[in-house]
């Protein structure tokens, strides 16, 4: 599969029947990158979330994003439900790197495409408010990348808007461009 499919292809595990293209203005970016070179020096530590308690400290940091993108409480919840039950149906793995108080720094999360399993795709990659700016990006998709490697994944897909700062960022590391779809 190539890069253009797989990024299609984990699209569409999200969002069922999502169109392989779309109107400039209104896009969300599909990018790939190669797995094997690494993504930073340091690291974060990663724990599975996995039991009710770990998704309840995800979902108040996660609150926290969502406030400051203009989303009240009851929608960042429910966006945290929605993808607590993707995560079952994929399955979409979470990660939280917990910091020293066990109160998550940063998340992220992926799934391996059954069509190609040495593609996965990214999700949910998150430094929450109060830890930004200090690498910890970096250090969050290279801790992310190096459990995927070890795993046997060899290519990595994410999707950002093309209107939002984060395509650059991820293409400042490595990420190119291989679609374009509708946004949600």
């Amino acid at each position: 599969m190539g890069p253009a499919e797989a990024a299609i292809a984990s699209e569409r595990l999200l969002r069922p029947g999502v169109p392989d293209s779309a109107a400039p203005g209104s896009a969300k970016v599909l990018l790939v990158r190669s797995a094997a070179p690494p993504l930073a020096s340091s690291t974060l530590h990663l724990v599975p979330c996995g039991t009710d308690a770990d998704w309840a400290r995800y979902a108040d940091a996660r609150v926290a994003v969502e406030a400051g993108l203009g989303l009240d409480e009851p929608a960042a919840r429910a966006m945290v439900a929605g993808l607590r039950a993707r995560a079952a149906r994929l399955p979409l793995q979470l990660w939280l790197a917990p910091g020293t108080d066990g109160d998550p720094v940063a998340a992220v999360a992926a799934f391996r495409l059954l069509a190609d399993p040495a593609t996965a795709r990214l999700q949910e990659v998150d430094v929450f408010p109060g830890h930004r700016g200090a690498g910890r990006g970096d250090a969050l998709l290279e801790a992310v990348r190096r459990l995927l490697v070890a795993d046997g994944v060899t290519r990595l897909v994410l999707g950002a808007d093309e209107d939002d700062w984060p395509l650059s960022w991820y293409r400042r590391r490595g990420f190119v461009p291989v679609a374009r779809v509708p946004r949600a």
